[in-house]
């Protein structure tokens, strides 16, 4: 009679759950994506490619001496686009 009884429970249980996501109220948005418009940040770009070289490199799709000439030419560039503004 027990184990009914606790099967039971468990059963509610679980039904709930399941049935929980659909009487909750929509999950809002992390960013309001109304309130910040969409800015291209070459500086940001330069930061995120380097890091896709860092990353190539490591996997083994580059050389050191392509990862190399690559890597100091992104940064030249990030330098570069830092002292002019």
């Amino acid at each position: 009679m027990f184990t009914l009884i606790l099967c039971s429970l468990a059963s509610v249980l679980i039904a709930a759950l399941v049935v929980k996501p659909f009487f909750l109220s929509p999950e809002k948005p992390y960013f309001d994506p109304q309130a910040q418009p969409h800015v291209f940040d070459e500086s940001l770009s330069l930061l995120e490619g380097l890091g896709e070289l860092e990353t190539d490199y490591r996997l083994g799709k580059l050389n050191a001496e392509e990862f190399e000439h690559l890597s100091l030419e992104i940064k030249r560039d990030y330098l570069k686009l830092k002292h002019e503004s």
